[in-house]
Parts: C-alpha cells; structure tokens; sequence
C-alpha cells in the first residue's frame, strides 16, 4: 500500500515537473508546421488562433513582447502589415498599467517606429520615438546588468555593458543604456525630417551619455561622419597602450577602419600593418589567429592603395607559414579572390587546381569551397563554360538532399522550364508548363513562386508577339493569388504591383492602364492601410504612364497628390516631401514651363540643407540642378554662385571629392561665356 502511494506521488510530481508549452506558443509552432507543409488553410486558422490567445496573455509576463513580435511577425511575413500594426497597437494599450519605460513598453514603442517607418510614415514613427524617449529619460537609472529588450531591426537597443545596435549597425556607448540608443534612433528620424537642430540636441545627449569613455565617445564621433576627432582619440588609445601588445591591437585596427572609410588606403595599411605587428609580438595562440585575419585585410587595403607587389608578398607570406593550419583551404580560396580582383583569375586557377591534385583527402566543405573559388575565377576571365562545369562538379560534391515528402512538392522546376522556354522562344512550351504549374500551385510549398516567375513569362510572351497568352496567364495568376488572399496578401500585391507596367508594354493596351494602377493603390491599402507611405507607387506609375502615354496635365495633378501624400506622411521639410517637389519640378521643365519649376528647384536647395550633412553631396546635386535651370533662363551669377558652393561641398566631402561638381561649373561658365558673346 505504502509502495502505491510512493508511486502516486512519485507520477504526480513528475508530471507537475514535466514542462507545459504555452498554448500561444504551441499555436505559432502549429501555424509554420503547416504552412511548411502547405496546408494554408490550415496555418491561417493557426494564426488567428495565436492572436485571439496573445489578447488574453499577462502583459507583466517576461515574454510578453516577444510574444507579440512573434504574432505581429506571422502576419507581416503574410504582406498583413496593416494587422501586424494592429496587434503591437492591441498590445501596447493593454501596457498602460505597467511602469513607465518597463521593458516591454519600450520594446512595443520601437517595434511600432520601425514599422511605421518601413511604411514610410515618418511623422507616426517619430512620435512612438518620442514616447520611448520621454519614458525612459522620466524612468529612474537603469540597472545595468538587466537584459535589453529586443529591438525590431534585427539587434538590441543595448547589449553587454558598452554596446548597441541601431538599424543593424554595431556601436559602442557607456554605460549601458537603451536611452542612447533611441536617442541615436530619434535624431536620425529627425533628421530625414529635415528637423537637423532637433537632431543635433538629441545626438549632444547621446554625447554625453558617452561620457569619458574614450571607445565609446569615438563610435559617436565616427557615426557622426566627425572621422578626425575620432582617429584623435584612438591615435590617443594607441599611445596610452604603448607596452602593452595585445590592448594596442585594438585602436590600432579601428583607426585602420577609420582610414578606409575615408579612402586614406595607405594610411589605413599602416595602422593595421602596427596592429599585426603587436598581436604578433603577444604570441598566444589567439593573437596569432587574429593576426593571420589582419594580415589578409592588410593585403587587401595595400590592394586598394595601389601596392600590388607588397599584398602579394604578405600573401606568400601567409601561405608560407600556415600550410599546416586546418582553416588553410579558407585562407587559398581568399588569395584566389585576392588574384581575381587584381586581373589573374587565370593564375587563381592554377593555384586551386593544382591544390586539388596534389590533396585527395578534403572535408566535403573544403573541396566545394575550392570548386566554387574555381567558379569565381573562371567567371572573372570570362570563361562561363568553365565556369558551368566547375559548378556541376561543386553540386556533385553537396550532400544528398532527401526528397521532399508528396505532400510537399513544389512547382519551381517547373515554373523554371518554363522561362527557360520562354526565353528560348519557344512559347507554345512556355504558355503549357506556366498554367501547369499555376494549376498545381496551391498545396505546393513553394506555391508563392507564381506571383514572381509568371508575370516574368508573361513579358516574355507578350514581346514576342504572344500578348494573347500573356493576358490569359495574367488573368487565371489573378484569380488564384486573390484566392490566397485570407491566408496571404503578398502574392496578390505582387502580382498587382507588375500587372499595370505588363500592360504598358503594350501599345494597344494603354487605355486599361489607369485602372489596373488603381487596382494595384486599392490592394495596397488593403494590405498596408491608409497612412502607408508605399502608396507613393500607384501615383508614381500614374505619373510615369500620363507623362509617356496619356497627358501631361494628368502626370501633373499626380505629381501634386504626391506632394500631398508626403506632406501628410513626413511634412514640408522632409527627405520624401524632397524627392516630390523634384519629380513636381521635372514635369514642369519636360512640359517647357521653366518659370515654375524655379522655385520648387530653389525649395529643394533649403530642404536639403535641413535634410542632409554640411559635408553631405546631395546637397551640391540639388544646387547644381538650381544652377543649370538658372543658366537656361540667363541669370548667371546666382547660377555660378551655386554651382560654386557644389564644388566647395564636394571638396568637404569624407572621402574628398573635390572635383565632383567642377565640369558643371565650367559649363556654366562657358553658358555664360557664350551668351555674352551673343549679345556683341
């Protein structure tokens, strides 16, 4: 009896031990599991599930903001990113209990930046910025060992003790603090606003929030184009580490770094040539590694600076002492890509054939790696045959794939036939094995295919003379990819978007245009809503499609709803509000209306001010366009006045290019040459 009962509680505890999924997770893994095996229906069912469960998740749960990436995720990988904003909205609502700047606060305010400035609103996305700002300057100081919430592009707004990622660049603040980061993230949105003091005040916080720092203050310096200021501070860091080998191997490189940026190759070769001396002087297994890295990047830089034969040498060198290394056949393939990229592709073939010969035991990676070097090399010189048979041989050489289970088979070997055959010319084949895979597409796994390869077919036939057959496989990809729909809006976007320019190919076909575009505007808002910025496509293809096929006053009424639309979405000072009043301005010089494309030309001159750096050269691009349009209508001075302040600004440039916008200035001084001449 007792032995029973021991065994009762010994089953219970187990099983109160044995680790639950959470049903939100089990339906996310339920969701990919079937779309994976192509049961769509399925998997969209899946989703709405996930959705309807994160709605009744603890908002204080650790995993809360992961969870409504995840379910956000689903349904922008679906082209839903209208619904993906609506679920970080539902759960950024259901926060307002929760401390200011709590962790999943600031992950959602971000997670909605970022998708509202991939939909190119920047006005919303800055104002999400701001909130998170406002929290967490309001929040009291962070702890600095908590982990960081995760940031939407693709890295955390603080990680470790000195470190950050902003939009998938790697930088370094102390201490640690997710407050820099969105300050670096708001005065870059400011700036795109053309707000640049705004953006000025933000970036002299992240400043001082980098305090005395040294690494840190350099990284802000650097990411703000101020390249001297922080080669002073690493040149600093080296002196500093002077004695110590392995400490001084780090300025050193990022000085390096810092020089290629600025195109200083010699320079550049120099430091690191310093750095690789004194990982060398460490000895340790390690700094040797690491060495063996610098060393190839060294060669490279003395490439770029125009010193052939000293890369050549470190090269042998390198080769030389590391024969026996395991990752030997890396370092080959690297010097074979160093040959080709020096005009002796056909030495690097030798090399690697010869390496072939005379080794007959490789990892399986090592000899593919080997035969895809050849692939490079035979490319370069221009041999594609070769080339080809080097790649069979690498394919020969890839493990055996197994086959895909039947229900997941695919389409696209015979969606590539099918272009194969289209290119060929041979369109009776093409038109056959296009429907056949179409009709076949929907439980295949690779299905979303036809919203890319078939309009491409479809070109095809209509410019040789098919457009029959082009339209009917236009028509019957509609039908199926609208069919999609509730499980995937992205196909049918695809297919829209390319739809109105197949069209267009078409001389007899010009009247259908405009309501294939609105077509394309009206999916587009279903899938991105109202205030998505990518409605700027439908209107420029109106403008493209009226300015060439229809009337210029309608490509003119286009061009002015475009201003509208970016105004709305980033304001009057704004990068986008930029591009808009130069395609307005474009219209009015095609339609031989100069007198009014002056003062828009003048606009973008003072929007780019605001928009770009000093040292920026779109700012000499928009005054230069100034300084032609001023010239044409003879008023040469402003015109040579700007065009000199271009040359000025390309000569600010890092890297300099101090010739950049010079022949436009002798141009415009022989235009005012010329007209003088004239008027004798």
């Amino acid at each position: 009896m007792h032995r029973g009962f021991l065994c009762l509680i010994w089953s219970l505890t187990a099983l109160a031990q044995t680790p639950q999924q959470n049903p939100l997770d089990a339906a996310l893994e339920a969701y990919y599991k079937a779309h994976g095996a192509g049961r769509f229906d399925e998997a969209a069912a899946r989703r709405e599930e996930a959705r309807s469960l994160l709605a009744q998740m603890p908002v204080e749960a650790p995993q809360f903001g992961n969870w409504v990436q995840n379910v956000a995720q689903v349904y922008q990988s679906a082209g839903m990113q209208a619904r993906s904003r609506d679920v970080a909205e539902a759960a950024l609502a259901r926060t307002g209990r929760l401390d200011d700047a709590h962790p999943t606060r600031i992950l959602l305010l971000n997670l909605l930046a970022g998708y509202w400035q991939e939909d190119r609103n920047l006005l919303k996305s800055v104002t999400y910025l701001e909130k998170a700002v406002s929290e967490l300057e309001a929040a009291p100081p962070a702890n600095s060992t908590a982990p960081a919430p995760a940031s939407p592009f693709g890295g955390y707004l603080s990680t470790g003790r000195n470190a950050i990622v902003i939009n998938g660049r790697f930088a370094r603040f102390a201490p640690a603090s997710n407050l820099a980061g969105a300050y670096q993230r708001l005065a870059e949105v400011y700036q795109q606003l053309g707000r640049p003091e705004a953006a000025g005040a933000v970036l002299a916080k992240v400043g001082a929030l980098a305090g005395n720092d040294d690494r840190a203050l350099a990284a802000f310096y650097a990411s703000q184009g101020k390249l001297d200021e922080a080669a002073a501070i690493y040149q600093k860091q080296v002196a500093q580490s002077a004695g110590n080998p392995e400490q001084m191997a780090g300025p050193l490189q990022s000085l390096a770094y810092l020089y290629q940026r600025d195109e200083r190759y010699g320079d550049a070769a120099a430091a690191l040539q310093q750095a690789i001396a004194s990982l060398d002087a460490s000895g340790t297994p390690q700094a040797r590694n690491q060495s063996t890295g610098l060393s190839q990047q060294f060669a490279d830089m003395l490439r770029q600076a125009g010193q052939i034969e000293r890369a050549d040498q470190v090269y042998q060198q390198l080769l030389t002492q590391n024969r026996q290394d395991p990752n030997y056949v890396q370092l080959l393939t690297n010097y074979a890509s160093y040959l080709g990229n020096t005009n002796r592709s056909t030495q690097a073939e030798g090399l690697l054939n010869d390496y072939l010969s005379n080794h007959t035991q490789f990892e399986p990676w090592q000899e593919s790696n080997i035969l895809y070097a050849l692939v490079n090399a035979a490319r370069t010189s221009g041999d594609s045959e070769r080339a080809a048979a080097y790649e069979r041989a690498a394919a020969d050489k890839r493990p055996t794939v197994p086959p895909v289970p039947q229900e997941q088979f695919r389409i696209g070997d015979t969606l590539q036939k099918a272009q194969a055959a289209a290119n060929g010319g041979n369109l009776e084949d093409a038109f056959s094995l296009t429907l056949q895979a179409m009709d076949a597409a929907t439980p295949a796994a690779d299905r979303d295919q036809i919203a890319w390869q078939v309009p491409s077919v479809a070109s095809v036939l209509a410019g040789k003379k098919a457009p029959a057959k082009a339209e009917q496989l236009y028509q019957h990809l509609f039908a199926i990819v609208q069919s999609w729909s509730s499980d995937n809006l992205q196909p049918l976007l695809n297919v829209a978007q390319s739809y109105p320019r197949f069209l267009m190919m078409q001389q007899d076909r010009m009247a259908d245009v405009p309501e294939a575009i609105e077509r394309y505007r009206k999916i587009l808002v279903s899938a991105r809503g109202a205030g998505t910025g990518h409605l700027q496509d439908p209107l420029q293809m109106t403008i493209e499609f009226e300015r060439f096929h229809g009337s210029a006053q309608r490509a003119l009424l286009a061009a002015q709803d475009l201003l509208a639309l970016e105004e709305s979405l980033s304001g009057s000072t704004s990068e986008p509000y930029l591009r808009a009043v130069q395609t307005l301005a474009d219209l009015y010089q095609a339609g031989g209306d100069p007198v009014r494309a002056l003062p828009l030309l003048r606009q973008t001159v003072a929007i780019g001010d605001l928009v770009f750096p000093a040292n920026d050269g779109r700012r000499g691009d928009t005054r230069i366009r100034v300084a032609f349009a001023l010239a044409n209508q003879q008023q040469f001075d402003e015109a040579e006045r700007l065009a000199t302040e271009a040359v000025a600004i390309g000569q600010a440039m890092r890297p300099k290019q101090a010739n950049r916008f010079t022949s436009q200035l002798e141009d415009i001084r022989r235009m005012k040459t010329a007209a003088k001449w004239r008027m004798l």
